[in-house]
């Protein structure tokens, strides 16, 4: 997966890195989605921390929102 690859649409980008994350785990798909939802859930749990150490002031009223609209 460290190989730059130019991609040429936000498409392109997003199946390069889909099959990228399959070839990493050897096409077990389920393993594949099983990485992604540990790796989301680790950068949930690190924005939680990194709001509680952020003023509002300091992000000029930026708030982090944890689900995706």
């Amino acid at each position: 997966m460290s190989a730059i690859i130019q991609a040429e649409t936000p498409n392109d980008r997003e199946i390069y890195h889909a099959e990228a994350l399959l070839a990493a785990h050897e096409g077990d798909a389920v393993a594949a989605l099983r990485h992604v939802i540990a790796d989301a859930s680790f950068l949930h749990g690190q924005l939680l921390i990194a709001s509680t150490f952020v003023s509002y002031g300091a992000a000029r009223g930026w708030r982090p929102r944890f689900v995706r609209e």
